[in-house]
């Protein structure tokens, strides 16, 4: 607490010294006026005055102007004042307390009747300047706790709650001005990454730093939060046209590409950005917000580091998204899903060597649903990993009990999604399934996508090796399509790609896919690799790929996806198997 100060005023200026020395005792720092004047700029200047001794009795400006003046002023209406004068009249006395006394001392002064009144009123303003000090306190205390409740603490920037008090006087004064606004929702691709191979210090880094680029190209009529980890929301006022808010996105989407030094290291992502525009995409927050994450959805699906405004269609394809995700939830306990498989067989001879177990959805309620549009809603639902073990433990029942019906050796090929490598609950089931079934793993085939190949976080590394040294296979399906390359084949334990069927439709009379076909299958081999051909359909397609020396082949020609049954027909009828009595 700072410390108490006492204004003494006579225009005497050994009163002034004596009073002091009386007051020394006190404890309290002596300010001294020796005019009214001074007195009252002093009193209007300087804080913490907790008492004026005054002098009843000067020129020009007397005592009673003095304490009249101080109460008019709302700065020092609160100091109390104590009137020093040798006079005993009454008039004085009731003219005094009407101007704003609180007590008298009479001259000449009495040292311990001084210092006792004086002490009182130091008392008392300690006592209101702690109480006062104390709901200063607590005013802060209240502040940061609201700053904290709205306001991310890594960036300060606004989070979501402090975004939606933002966006709502964004759209008041738009309204009130007639203006357009763009509420932008930014998501970064790749961030997960940062933190993965650097750390959470390096993906912090990159935040605090795409923040503050952010900030630095947005007007000050604008504004910018962070709603979740690698989630941004920007809000622009007064957009004049489409064009220059194009401008501003481009710039975003520059900015959030910058790379930051990490550790003599260079971290970068790139951006997904989506756009909503108020009052045409709509007029209400929640609206506003939900069609620009929305936009950005689609602009992640389109390859990511792009934007996309708010379409209508895009409304339509998220709330078949949101009945797809409700429906899928349901499916698993009320036994909708089947497996098919279709057959792969050996292009030399024809014959059946093993068989893909493909996911089938029939929905209670919305029919047969493709994969192409179902597989995508699980990924988004957090589903896959559950689908995913179903699937394995389905069809390696299945395939066990052909193994043993048919006497063969019929290996089994499944897909797994990215996100099942994030756990070890694939390597788990597959584990188990193999002591269930006796099944021998160089019989069992997992399919991954060229994706993961790019992916080298520790856990996909050692998952992916687990399963190749547990025997089981691991295939690259729809190779071609992603970012890989054969070169990356190198660094996994990979024994197969399987060409995406792309590359295969128009052969043989598209000579340019009959070029990179035959140099992926020269390459393959050239790795130890096995390679299966997907989507063959006529016979000039198998009889091209014998020419290539192509290892299998799978598509309509040899068979489409077939239910369990159907499938063990085609294993008797077309290929002269019969079941062991």
């Amino acid at each position: 607490m700072p410390d108490a100060k006492i204004l003494i005023v006579d225009d005497a200026k050994a009163n002034l010294l004596a009073l002091e020395v009386l007051l020394k005792p006190a404890g309290a720092s002596i300010i001294r006026a020796t005019s009214g004047e001074e007195a009252l700029q002093l009193a209007s200047n300087l804080d913490h005055i907790a008492l004026i001794l005054l002098d009843l009795h000067m020129p020009e400006v007397d005592g009673f102007q003095v304490a009249r003046r101080l109460q008019e002023n709302a700065s020092s209406r609160s100091i109390p004042i104590i009137f020093v004068t040798a006079s005993q009249e009454d008039s004085y006395i009731e003219e005094a307390y009407l101007a704003g006394a609180v007590d008298f001392i009479q001259k000449p002064i009495h040292s311990t009747a001084l210092l006792s009144k004086v002490r009182v009123f130091l008392d008392l303003w300690a006592l209101r300047s702690g109480l006062e000090q104390e709901v200063e306190q607590r005013k802060l205390a209240e502040q940061r706790v609201e700053h904290l409740a709205t306001h991310d603490p890594l960036t300060n920037l606004p989070n979501r709650r402090g975004l939606f008090d933002e966006l709502r006087h964004l759209i008041s004064r738009s309204q009130r001005h007639g203006y357009s606004s763009a509420v932008i929702y930014l998501d970064l691709d790749g961030f997960k990454r940062v933190n993965d191979h650097f750390g959470h210090e390096a993906g912090d880094k990159l935040l605090i730093e795409v923040a503050s680029n952010f900030k630095k190209i947005i007007r000050a009529t604008d504004s910018v939060a962070r709603i979740g980890g690698d989630e941004f929301v920007l809000l622009l006022t007064n957009i004049d046209c489409e064009n220059t808010l194009v401008t501003k996105v481009e710039k975003l989407l520059i900015e959030a590409t910058r790379p930051i030094d990490f550790n003599g290291h260079q971290c970068s992502v790139s951006a997904s950005i989506g756009v909503a525009i108020y009052p045409i995409h709509g007029n209400q927050a929640e609206t506003l917000l939900h069609n620009a994450d929305q936009a950005m959805y689609k602009a992640k699906s389109l390859g990511k580091n792009t934007f996309q405004f708010f379409t209508e269609d895009i409304n339509k394809i998220a709330h078949r998204q949101r009945e797809l995700q409700d429906n899928l939830r349901k499916a698993l306990p009320n036994n909708e899903f089947t497996v098919f498989y279709q057959p792969i067989v050996d292009v030399a001879s024809g014959k059946l060597v093993s068989a893909e177990a493909l996911l089938r959805w029939k929905s209670a309620s919305l029919g047969n649903v493709y994969p192409d549009e179902f597989i995508p809603a699980a990924e988004s639902a957090g589903l896959i990993p559950e689908l995913g073990c179903w699937v394995l433990q389905k069809a390696m029942e299945t395939g066990a009990s052909w193994n043993r019906k048919f006497n063969i050796g019929l290996r089994l090929a499944i897909n797994a999604s990215s996100i099942q490598f994030r756990n070890n609950l694939l390597f788990d089931t597959i584990n188990q399934q193999i002591a269930l079934h006796n099944w021998d793993p160089d019989m069992l085939e997992v399919e991954i996508t060229e994706g993961l190949l790019l992916d080298d976080s520790p856990e996909v590394m050692t998952y992916i090796n687990e399963i190749n040294n547990r025997g089981v296979r691991l295939s690259v399906d729809d190779f071609g399509t992603g970012f890989s390359a054969l070169s990356y084949l190198k660094n996994y334990p990979v024994s197969t790609v399987k060409i995406d069927r792309s590359f295969i439709m128009d052969l043989p009379e598209d000579k340019e896919n009959e070029i990179l076909v035959q140099a992926i299958v020269a390459m393959a081999h050239g790795l130890g690799l096995e390679v299966i051909a997907e989507g063959v359909e006529t016979l000039e397609q198998w009889r091209f790929l014998q020419s290539l020396g192509c290892d299998f082949a799978q598509g309509y020609y040899f068979g489409k996806p077939m239910p369990q049954t159907d499938f063990e027909d085609y294993l008797t009828k077309q290929h002269g198997i019969s079941a062991i009595a």
